[in-house]
């Protein structure tokens, strides 16, 4: 019994020949399209991620220079 997922079934319905040819075996003829997209996604997605870190850095910055002056203020 073959399991169908999710993304099987989105493609089905995207493209329903690209699914039977996936289906088939037979290779896409986009190939360098698709890992041009592929790494696109992947150096956004690090991008992301570094912007992330920066904001968490920046929060972090802030907390510490706020508890500095309360400190500073408190003396």
């Amino acid at each position: 019994m073959r399991i169908i997922r999710a993304s099987e079934i989105s493609s089905f319905w995207y493209c329903q020949r690209a699914w039977w040819y996936r289906l088939q075996g037979i290779p896409s003829e986009n190939q360098p399209d698709l890992e041009s997209g592929q790494l696109a996604h992947h150096l956004h997605a690090h991008r992301l991620r570094q912007a992330i870190w920066t904001i968490r850095a920046a929060y972090l910055l802030l907390f510490l220079a706020t508890t500095i002056l309360l400190w500073q203020l408190a003396r």
